[in-house]
């Protein structure tokens, strides 16, 4: 019995020595909790206790350092309540041991933190991990944040046994008087299974996103509103309003570094504070352009509602755990309200109804949110919200005030709109003009062609007198036809180059007239000579020379084009492999569109006949529709590729095959496709379905009349809208 008694007093002695003993028997989803409730084997629940102690020694990370002595806390306490207890360069140490079951250990184990300190982690004394930085020669140490998420492999000895020692150092987390950043919780970690990805918490993930999303919508109505500003510096709405947007731009950006970009606390700290801070001084702007674009005095409402905001910033650096609360939603709350007033006030103004709708929408959002956020206001929450559902309430009230604004924005463009409304009136008497001067020439045309009628019918007449006139006239005929021909050519051109020549023709007459203008003006005394106004006339008339030159290049890449379609070919027909001429221009065709458009991408795939015999053809024309045929391919599938259709796949397919004496050459994409109201017409020259500037309308048409007048073949097409077009090729066999 003696020996009984002393082997229970050695084991309750070394138990008390080495301090609590965690035992990990099961790893949740979550993970095993390390700061938060345990049950030990006896079914006791307790809060799991670290051993604390503050100071430096290297020996402290030992596995078997007896460590019964040691204060017991919780870590996730925040640091100002250590920092009485710590030195002058305010480093201590945690301990804890586990012990887990080895069927846990076979995926491997994953410690995962987060912390308010720079630290070092030791595990069975091994040394794995430091974050931060630790105080050096007089320089104070630099901690990590909170919210970033650490994470590292562990492995327990072959018994299961865990010890965790963590060297620590903190720096005072008081900014500026009173003011402390969220979140100062020293320590907090988990075991998770080895076998499964660390992953950062939806919410901060969720907010992230979010907070991105909205700082680039501020930023951009803040450097939109700051230009009109600038453009004109008598409008004060726009100038508030680009310093509204600024300021929510860096309150936003601020709550995406925090959440995974900066990892320092100092820096935190700094970009949690100017955040907070940024919240007044936006909501003072807001309040200020509604004001000025409502055109409502400043009284002294408007005064009292800026003291009060201004105020409310203060809180920051006298209330250290709430004091953030009220700096951010008390302006909110007032100026939303005072927005939503006026707005009211003023909703007989154009756009009024839909700004008051935006604005109070936003008050009523920003009350229920300041209902969850606010301990005090407990009783009036009726139904229970998640954090998500919170921080959604929190970021649709915000995106409330922007949809406002850019109502405000289409309301200042009504009246550019009325200025411009006797230029539109203008336009269109000259419009109407040109079109009724078009009309007589069409009259006139039409008059020498029944001129001409006749003449044929007089000429036709004399043809049958004799057989040796018959021959004279019928070659005259010949020369008829193909003149009729060269025609129809031309008034193709015509028509097709009419439209850039009128943007020519136009544009040179208003640049005469600003070239007039800006003479008479440089002719005045210099001490009445308007320098914007010089200004003014030579940027419209260096702009009117920049459409008048785009338009000549519009014009003479239709007269190129034109002479291509009207060249007679040379070319002798020679043996020509179709796949390898096939093969060439598809890939010529896929990286001609690539270097104009880096961001193009598609498939192609080639299902070549390797029978295929050689075609005696000219390589040079039958190339040239290949190359046609596979650049409206891309272009099809790269316009049903931008919009945005899931799960879509641009592919081009060329495939060569012999049917009968006939050699088959298919080009097919998933394109757009060809509605049937234009199947019939995308042959006729001058037809395309690009927009205005994009095609001249005479590649298919010179393909057809390659494949068919030039090489004896048939150039046909299929498709279906949104799905597909297929042209199919066939070219007699002509064996050399």
């Amino acid at each position: 019995m003696s020996r009984l008694a002393l082997v229970l007093m050695g084991w309750l002695w070394a138990t008390l020595a080495m301090g609590q003993v965690v035992v990990v028997d099961s790893l949740p989803e979550a993970g095993f909790p390390l700061t938060a409730t345990w049950t030990s084997r006896a079914g006791k629940a307790g809060p799991i206790s670290w051993a604390f102690r503050a100071g430096d020694d290297p020996e402290w990370s030992r596995p078997n350092l007896n460590d019964s002595d040691w204060q017991r806390i919780q870590p996730t306490r925040p640091v100002g309540d250590l920092l009485p207890l710590m030195p002058d360069d305010k480093t201590g140490w945690l301990r804890l041991r586990l012990r887990v079951k080895p069927e846990l250990t076979q995926q491997g184990l994953i410690l995962a933190w987060r912390q308010t300190a720079a630290t070092e982690l030791f595990v069975n004394g091994k040394r794995l991990r430091q974050t931060g930085t630790f105080p050096t020669d007089g320089k104070p140490a630099e901690p990590t944040h909170s919210i970033t998420q650490h994470s590292v492999l562990v492995q327990p000895d072959p018994a299961g046994n865990l010890v965790l020692a963590v060297r620590f150092a903190v720096i005072d987390d008081a900014y500026w008087g009173s003011y402390r950043p969220p979140g100062r919780s020293l320590f907090w970690a988990r075991l998770l299974d080895g076998s499964q990805p660390v992953v950062e918490p939806f919410a901060i993930r969720w907010q992230r996103i979010i907070a991105s999303f909205t700082a680039g919508l501020f930023f951009m109505l803040a450097l939109l509103h700051g230009l009109f500003f600038v453009y004109n510096t008598n409008d004060r709405a726009n100038g508030a309003m680009a310093l509204a947007c600024a300021a929510f731009t860096v309150a936003f950006s601020s709550i995406m570094l925090v959440l995974g970009v900066v990892d320092l606390y100092d820096t935190y700290a700094h970009w949690s504070l100017l955040g907070t801070l940024a919240y007044p001084v936006g909501y003072i702007a807001l309040m200020t352009a509604m004001y000025t674009i409502y055109e409502k005095p400043f009284g002294i409402v408007y005064f009292l509602l800026v003291a009060s905001m201004l105020a409310s910033g203060l809180m920051v650096f006298i209330l250290p755990d709430t004091g953030a609360n009220w700096t951010e939603f008390v302006p909110a709350l007032l100026a939303t309200a005072e927005c939503g007033r006026v707005t009211l006030l003023g909703r007989r103004q154009w756009g009024g109804e839909f700004i008051s709708a935006g604005m109070l929408s936003a008050l009523v959002l920003f009350s229920v949110f300041s209902i969850y956020s606010f301990d005090e206001l407990a009783s009036l929450r009726l139904i229970s919200l998640s954090d998500f559902a919170q921080q959604l309430i929190y970021y649709l009230a915000v995106l409330f005030i922007p949809l406002s604004i850019s109502l405000y924005i289409a309301r200042s463009f009504v009246f550019t709109q009325r200025r411009m409304a006797g230029q539109l009136l203008e336009v269109q008497r000259l419009s109407k003009q040109s079109f009724e001067q078009e009309k007589d020439r069409q009259t006139i045309l039409a008059r020498q062609k029944e001129t001409l009628e006749k003449q044929v019918v007089e000429r036709t007449a004399q043809l049958q007198e004799s057989l040796d006139e018959l021959r004279s006239t019928q070659n005259q005929l010949v020369q008829k036809e193909k003149m009729a021909s060269l025609g129809e050519l031309t008034a193709g051109i015509a028509h097709e180059i009419q439209n850039p020549l009128n943007f020519v023709n136009n544009f040179s007459e208003v640049s005469v007239d600003l070239v007039t203008e800006l003479l008479e003006e440089r002719q005045r005394p210099p001490a009445e000579r308007d320098a914007d106004l010089e200004e003014e006339l030579l940027s419209d008339l260096s702009q009117n020379l920049t459409k008048i030159s785009h338009h000549g290049q519009r014009a003479s890449g239709i007269v190129r084009n034109m002479l291509q379609h009207s060249r007679t070919s040379t070319g002798q027909r020679e043996p020509t492999d179709l796949n390898a001429l096939a093969d060439e221009y598809l890939r010529l065709s896929y990286h001609g569109l690539r270097a104009k458009d880096k961001s193009f991408n598609a498939n192609f795939r080639t299902e070549l006949d390797a029978d295929l015999p050689r075609v005696k053809v000219v390589a040079q024309d039958i190339g040239r529709v290949l190359l046609n045929l596979f650049n409206n391919a891309f272009y099809a599938v790269q316009q049903r590729h931008q919009q945005g259709e899931a799960n879509y796949q641009p592919t081009v397919t060329v495939e060569t095959k012999v049917v009968g004496k006939r050699v088959e050459i298919r080009v097919r994409d998933n394109g757009v496709g060809i509605p049937e109201d234009v199947r019939s017409k995308i042959f006729q020259p001058f037809f395309t379905t690009k927009p205005t500037g994009s095609g001249t309308g005479l590649g298919l048409s010179l393909s057809y009349d390659i494949v068919t007048k030039g090489h004896g073949g048939t150039l046909d097409v299929e498709s279906e809208a949104g799905q597909f077009t297929e042209f199919r090729i066939t070219l007699p066999i002509q064996v050399a």
